[in-house]
């Protein structure tokens, strides 16, 4: 597992399973719970990348608005249709591409894609991160 800390949050690039045998060692007593333990956990969009996408919000609010459910289906189709360029995302999608450039820089500096260079001027973007698990202490 890669950590990666910030200022308001500490992040942690890992599988589904590392991330449920953390939590459930955590849950036996196997391990203690350090206040500076993570955050928000990233399963990577591709498994054999070594090094895992940084994913950041600057609030959870911020987190949940860029995640609703028209733009998880903007990534989805991203992942599954793999546009070569953001032109033709724009197609696919049926958006504007202006509009759809705006989401996916907020997708880029959240971490959550990345824009390749591709053919000409052309940007191709590829979904990093698969899964997104955000922790919340109700207490503090």
């Amino acid at each position: 597992m890669k950590k990666h800390t910030r200022a308001s949050a500490a992040l942690k690039t890992a599988s589904f399973k590392e991330f449920k045998d953390f939590t459930l060692a955590v849950v036996r007593g196997k391990r203690k719970v350090d206040p500076r333990a993570p955050r928000i956990w990233v399963e990577s969009a591709n498994p054999t990348e070594k090094k895992g996408p940084v994913v950041q919000f600057d609030s959870l609010e911020a987190g949940a608005k860029l995640l609703s459910p028209k733009n998880r289906a903007l990534l989805r189709l991203i992942a599954d249709r793999q546009p070569k360029s953001v032109s033709e995302l724009a197609l696919l999608a049926h958006r504007a591409e202006q509009n759809l450039l705006r989401t996916l820089h907020k997708f880029s500096q959240a971490g959550l894609i990345r824009l390749d260079k591709g053919v000409g001027r052309a940007y191709q973007p590829i979904v990093t991160a698969r899964k997104v698990y955000f922790e919340i202490d109700l207490l503090s």
